[in-house]
């Protein structure tokens, strides 16, 4: 990430120098120019004259700060995360900041001071997923809306990324998935932990599915070739072999079916996939 390390972006500078030597014959008045004096060793060999000394090297950056760190995150991507935090969770926020520039003043590499900020946000996020299910429905709708996109985008632009996302792949990647993947990654923690400050102040348990309820969600996974039962077992995503993007396609198509569903189904079903059970 930059500056230095929050968002990375590297800048090649490409210096051409030209082989050979330049020589420029300086006259004033008709003078001759008469090359720079030699001085004669005992056995009469010349030296040149002694070389200017090299310049001091350059100070090292200044010490990380508390306020230096909060500084830097708020001029990155992170900057709306940032406010969220500090309001809302304050404590968790402080021992953030004091990790970060603990890390920063080690002389943490730039991907690994982004590795360990990102597992502590989601640390804090784990624990409080279960509030998120009393949120507002525009906001709940607006996290399903981006998780759709997201599994669309690991389907097929960032197919080789898709099994990993999903736990079914630990191989290491061969390179950064694409900047849209990293982006929406990114909106879906944002948008989580929007749901959560909105529905902290609701501790009431959700209620399962009534029959009603359930056959409407059948019907609805019906439309788009999918049945309650392999959705429930998670057998729909064991696909994929020959089309690596497949199950993140199947998992669009499962938000698709739930989208047209009344509103309080929606909550139900949302609920376990991004709230209830999802805190380990």
């Amino acid at each position: 990430m930059d500056p230095r390390s929050l968002i990375a972006v590297v800048i090649g500078l490409v210096l051409v120098a030209f082989g050979g030597f330049y020589f420029a014959l300086i006259s004033r008045s008709g003078d001759a120019v008469l090359p720079p004096p030699k001085t004669a060793t005992p056995f009469g060999a010349a030296v040149p004259a002694v070389a200017p000394p090299l310049p001091p090297p350059p100070a090292p950056p200044p010490m990380a700060t508390p306020s230096s760190i909060e500084a830097e995150i708020a001029l990155s991507e992170l900057a709306e995360l940032q406010a969220l935090l500090k309001k809302n969770f304050s404590d968790d926020y402080n021992e953030l900041i004091t990790l970060a520039t603990r890390r920063r003043n080690e002389g943490a590499s730039d991907r690994a001071f982004d590795q360990e900020l990102a597992e502590r946000i989601q640390e804090i996020m784990r624990g409080r997923l279960k509030y998120g299910v009393w949120a507002s429905m525009p906001a709940i709708d607006k996290l399903a809306a981006n998780e759709a996109r997201l599994f669309h985008a690991l389907g097929t632009e960032a197919a080789r990324f898709c099994r990993k996302m999903l736990g079914k792949d630990d191989t290491p990647a061969d390179g950064p998935p694409p900047e849209s993947v990293r982006q929406m990654m990114q909106l879906g923690t944002l948008y989580r932990f929007q749901a959560i400050v909105e529905g902290m102040t609701n501790t009431k348990p959700i209620d399962p599915l009534t029959a009603e309820e359930k056959r409407a969600f059948e019907g609805s996974l019906a439309r788009e070739g999918l049945n309650l039962r392999d959705v429930n077992t998670g057998a729909y995503l064991n696909t994929g072999d020959t089309d690596p993007g497949k199950p993140c396609l199947t998992l669009e198509t499962l938000h698709l079916a739930i989208a047209r569903l009344a509103e309080g189904t929606r909550r139900k079903v949302y609920a376990g996939m991004f709230f209830i059970g999802r805190d380990k």
